[in-house]
């Protein structure tokens, strides 16, 4: 029960910051959502190697991340993504679409490991979606960032299937690699906009030798 309204939650959340545009407010959101999500293996399989996946989530997913992110904005100046590549009310309509697409595929899998809920595998490929779409319709760098964190989100939840069997370095291990990639993203983003004098990466197509 806990972990169906769990994944409920982290589905409603990826829904609203799909259709937020103050950067502040998607990086606030995009943390509850992480925090809910720290929780998951704890309901999934309760013993310190979810203990351990819970705290190390905690720290770089719902406190060093945000935080970085947080000094992003302020550095740049920058509080909302005010012209998208595609409308917030069409970004909506596809992302209920791509979440009733992720529940249908679902449905039709044959999964070798039994999941412990029917909504995990959904709920994964939802958060997955809505983290692409939110990547790939908006030009603001960091809105791309907490498109492709999201999108991880949901690789998480799908990769619950396997706690017990995958090894403890792997997943601090992936954990790592997207501390390390968020720090290059926010490099990416201070010299586009050093550049620029903005973080539109659409400005990043007129690129000339």
């Amino acid at each position: 029960m806990w972990l169906e309204l769990a994944l409920i939650l982290i589905i409603f959340l990826g829904i609203i910051i799909l259709g937020n545009n103050r950067l502040g407010t998607m990086i606030q959101l995009f943390a509850l959502q992480s925090f809910i999500l720290s929780m998951t293996p704890l309901l999934v399989h309760p013993g310190i190697h979810a203990v351990i996946m819970t705290a190390a989530t905690i720290i770089l997913k719902v406190l060093v991340m945000p935080s970085l992110l947080f000094w992003a904005i302020r550095h740049v100046s920058i509080r909302r993504e005010v012209q998208p590549l595609i409308g917030y009310g069409k970004t909506l309509i596809l992302g209920g679409f791509f979440i009733g697409a992720a529940f249908f595929i679902s449905s039709k899998m044959d999964l070798p490991v039994k999941a412990i809920s029917n909504l995990l595998v959904p709920s994964a490929f939802s958060i997955v979606m809505i983290g692409f779409l939110l990547l790939v319709s908006r030009f603001k760098a960091i809105t791309q960032v907490i498109g492709y964190l999201v999108m991880e989100n949901g690789i998480f939840l799908f990769a619950l299937l396997l706690l017990e069997k995958t090894p403890l370095l792997v997943e601090m291990g992936v954990l790592l690699d997207i501390f390390v990639a968020v720090l290059i993203m926010g490099i990416v983003v201070n010299h586009i906009n050093e550049e620029f004098e903005s973080t539109n990466t659409i400005h990043l197509t007129a690129l000339r030798d």
